[in-house]
């Protein structure tokens, strides 16, 4: 066995270690360096993943945890895709809490901060075990850890606003969890398997026969919804502009750029590994699925334009930007999921860069307010160009993260022929328009002069209150900048990468 195969294991087990330690310590300082210190190696072991994987002859392997066989043990599961996706997740983990720092210092209490530490580590793992499990129970399990996580970062912050949230996002997040336990039990009745590859084996001879036709669809119809409600696609989206508009910095960054797309990287896994494309054609699922969509990038916009709070706006641009990666898998076809999932890699990127030079920006204004914070990109210079560059990524200017996902998008489109192409190149173009008439005028008013009295003098030195802010996001800003760029300009190669590892998740 080559040493890389045992790196998914550790990428999840290394978080859940820390978790025990930061408790153990009961020390903000401890907490802060071991899960920086713990982020630091798991995104060293997934680029060592990744690059093992090229220069491999077998670009895809099955770690088993016991040395039972099917279905006995538990498995997971390690290709081209998984080490994109890992490697995508410990990067933005790694800056969003590093960006976030300062506002964590600043929202939680004192006694408090380091089990917030604990939660991301905690969420960290649930991430990586979405990413690289190969089985649907415990992946159940994970999703459940998951949603406590974020629910209790949210609520961190301890405010009524963020307990308001809070309480709308447990209850909609235990009904998407109800649904894919109750789709797992259906799966399980019918297949005798909840490992990906035997149900698949049962799922294709069942479908060929013509076999528990009806059961069948309503598990994957489950499973969608289940991830439609996590993921927050219209119209299942009415918890995430209060839990990520109301949280501190840190949390709404993971929220928006991390957690909604993990459970969208199970579905891919399950949609392509349980039921396979032409089952899933079969079904006659995905219209629907790419009909929602399609909603969700007009609407998620038009909401997006209506809010006057600057996080609450970047929380319903997440919306729509969850309806392009739904349009994308909707398509059922290789190119549709490549485009998918790099969009799901550029969005996580370009969302996190948002809230974290959103929060630099609130604390040079006072306010969340978009109309107040007149002039606060000109104070914050390096906050200011963070978020004109996640503006144009998510507007989808070519030279940034944005672009080469929705042009591969509507190359999907026209690949897939038919009168949904049209449909979907003219909701993009629509939905790309409305993008810039929330993000434009938002960009305007930032750099505008406003009222110099009460204003901030420097980012990441002061914030309301007079505060002393211990952690400038500067830096992290500077290299997200760097990293929505490359992801703008290199992006041939990483889109081979998702479209080779697609092919080998079948």
């Amino acid at each position: 066995m080559q040493l890389y195969y045992h790196f998914p294991f550790f990428i999840i087990l290394l978080p859940l270690i820390s978790s025990f330690l930061i408790a153990l310590f009961n020390s903000e300082k401890a907490a802060r360096g071991i899960t920086l210190f713990v982020q630091l190696i798991l995104t060293a072991l997934s680029f060592a993943l990744l690059f093992s994987l090229l220069n491999a002859p077998v670009r895809t392997f099955t770690y088993r945890l016991g040395n039972l066989p099917a279905p006995w043990c538990n498995e997971l599961r390690a290709g081209l895709f998984e080490a994109m996706m890992s490697c995508a997740f410990a990067v933005v983990m790694l800056f969003s809490i590093t960006g976030g720092n300062g506002d964590t210092a600043k929202d939680l209490k004192k006694g408090k901060i380091h089990y917030f530490y604990l939660l991301l580590n905690l969420l960290t793992s649930s991430l990586m075990v979405l990413v690289f499990t190969n089985d649907i129970f415990t992946a159940y399990v994970f999703i459940e850890i998951n949603t406590l996580a974020a629910c209790i970062i949210v609520v961190a912050k301890e405010s009524g606003e963020t307990i308001k949230a809070t309480i709308k996002y447990m209850v909609l997040s235990i009904l998407g969890s109800g649904l894919f336990l109750m789709s797992t039990s259906m799966l399980y009745g019918i297949t005798g398997h909840l490992l990906m590859e035997p149900a698949h084996n049962v799922v294709s001879a069942l479908a060929a026969t013509g076999q528990y036709h009806v059961p069948l669809i309503t598990t994957l119809v489950l499973f969608t919804i289940a991830v439609a409600v996590k993921s927050a696609l219209f119209p299942f989206h009415s918890w995430l502009p209060d839990a990520h508009g109301s949280a501190t910095t840190t949390a709404s960054a993971v929220l928006s750029g991390l957690v909604l797309k993990g459970y969208i990287v199970l579905f891919i896994k399950l949609v392509s590994r349980v039921y396979g494309m032409d089952v899933i054609n079969m079904l006659g699922v995905m219209p629907a699925l790419f009909t929602l969509g399609l909603i969700s990038m007009v609407f998620g916009s038009v909401f997006a334009m209506m809010q006057k709070d600057i996080k609450r706006m970047i929380a319903y641009s997440s919306v729509a930007h969850i309806g392009y990666i739904f349009m994308g898998i909707g398509f059922n076809t290789p190119a549709g999921f490549a485009a998918a999932s790099y969009h799901i890699i550029a969005h996580a990127f370009t969302k996190s860069m948002l809230f974290i030079a959103a929060g630099a920006l609130i604390n040079i204004a006072g306010s969340k307010v978009i109309a107040d914070m007149r002039g606060s990109a000109l104070k914050g210079k390096v906050a200011g160009v963070a978020f004109v560059t996640g503006a144009f990524s998510l507007i989808g200017i070519p030279l940034f993260a944005g672009f080469p996902s929705k042009f591969y998008l509507a190359g999907a489109a026209i690949s897939q022929g038919g009168h949904g192409t049209w449909i979907a190149v003219v909701i993009l173009a629509l939905s790309t328009f409305l993008n810039a008439l929330y993000y434009v005028p938002t960009l305007f008013k930032l750099y505008s002069k406003g009222d110099e009295q009460g204003a901030v003098q420097t980012t990441g030195e002061l914030s309301g209150g007079g505060y002393k802010v211990k952690f400038s996001p500067v830096p992290t800003l500077v290299c997200l900048i760097a990293a929505n760029i490359a992801l703008g300009i290199f992006y041939v190669p990483l889109l081979n990468i998702l479209e080779r590892g697609f092919v080998l998740l079948g």
